[in-house]
């Protein structure tokens, strides 16, 4: 699920990146660019949520099989 988040973290930075500098004609496009890179940072909290579950998780292995209850 990490990969995933990152994959569409990119590809919506990419699209707001798009929307804001390249096709921005009017205002409403760059305040489109403005929501496309929000999510964008929405789904690389995603990402760095997981990851950080990922290590809280090792880090309790470690220490109960340093305790002996593994």
């Amino acid at each position: 699920m990490k990969t995933l988040n990152g994959i569409i973290s990119v590809l919506l930075g990419l699209a707001s990146m798009y929307l804001m500098f390249f096709k921005a004609q009017t205002d409403q496009d760059i305040i489109y660019g403005f929501g496309v890179l929000l999510m964008s940072i929405i789904f690389m909290c995603f990402m760095l949520l997981e990851e950080r579950k990922e290590e809280v998780e090792r880090l309790r292995h470690i220490i109960m099989k340093s305790k002996g209850m593994i």
